[in-house]
């Protein structure tokens, strides 16, 4: 199954704010050496990424309308096509902190509560962008406004109108993933035990746990474990990924969006499935080699590719 078209739902974007400093001190003033803006978010994320590697999409963003001016032109100078429904409020925005040894500290600011209004103005756009196989990428921490309830109707709309769901957010339970039952679903190690109620202190103990979302009517789960690669189910066949270890980690930030996007692109590329998870680990890791959220580089994920080590578990 080939997608008509791609669709990433942002319903609560970031800006990320990267702010480098030589030593980080609680207290005192901080002297900022150097600061990136990266227009993000789950959703703008998987854009950018695919946008790199030529894969037509559109990012259709909710954002507050009181500083998204920036937001907006940095997503343009990457050739991001966009949809705006602009709502009241400010665009949210998290800042990291990094110091010279690594140590990363974040501020996470509050986005805007969406309205009914807002939502009725989202379920119109969905309508005029979706075709029969159209994949809609929903990601990202749900905002105010956005319940578990109001999430499953919106993907239930989706569905509706033939669009096929990849889905990214903490903000679920296994009770929504079983209404929703998304065509992919990527948690990562923190979001997988949250969904099965329990810890997961081994590669037999993730893999159940993936394979539990699957018997939900998931068609394909892939979890992401950081440095320990990522495990791959259909709830029938399940695969591990490890990947190499990296000497320089610039930002892990974005790896995971990285690595759904390269899971798509895999897809587009009519790999088959220990292929795509090969590709999807190598953008997720190939990701961290790149400051602030921005798409890996090409050569990178080749590079990564190629040191990728896939096989059933």
């Amino acid at each position: 199954m080939l997608f008509n078209k791609i669709i990433t739902l942002s319903l609560n974007p970031v800006a990320d704010i990267t702010c480098y400093l030589n030593e980080f001190q609680i207290g005192e003033e901080n002297r900022v050496e150097n600061e990136l803006y990266d227009a993000a978010g789950k959703a703008v994320d998987v854009s950018r990424v695919l946008q790199s590697y030529e894969i037509p999409n559109t990012a259709l963003i909710v954002a507050g309308e009181e500083n998204s001016k920036r937001y907006f032109e940095r997503l343009k100078d990457e050739n991001v096509t966009t949809r705006i429904i602009f709502t009241q409020g400010r665009l949210r925005e998290n800042i990291t902190i990094i110091s010279a040894n690594g140590v990363q500290t974040r501020l996470m600011r509050q986005g805007p509560r969406l309205k009914h209004k807002t939502i009725d103005e989202l379920e119109v756009a969905l309508s005029e962008e979706i075709r029969p196989t159209t994949l809609v990428v929903v990601a990202g921490k749900m905002p105010e406004g956005i319940t578990s309830p109001i999430l499953c109707e919106i993907c239930a709309f989706i569905k509706e109108a033939g669009g096929i769901i990849a889905l990214d957010t903490q903000s679920v339970t296994m009770e929504d993933i079983a209404k929703i039952r998304p065509w992919v679903i990527k948690p990562n190690f923190e979001e997988l035990s949250n969904l099965v109620g329990r810890e997961l202190d081994t590669i037999g103990k993730v893999k159940q746990a993936a394979i539990e979302i699957a018997d939900q009517g998931v068609r394909h789960v892939l979890a992401s474990l950081g440095g320990e690669g990522m495990v791959y189910t259909d709830g029938k066949v399940t695969y591990k990924a490890d990947v190499p270890e990296l000497s320089e980690i610039k930002s892990t930030v974005g790896a995971g969006d990285a690595a759904l996007a390269g899971f798509i692109i895999a897809h587009d590329y009519k790999y088959d499935v220990p292929r795509s998870l090969q590709f999807s680990a190598a953008f997720g890791t190939a990701s961290c080699l790149v400051e602030g959220t921005n798409p890996p580089r090409r050569i990178s994920v080749a590079m990564v590719n190629n040191q990728v080590n896939v096989y059933e578990i």
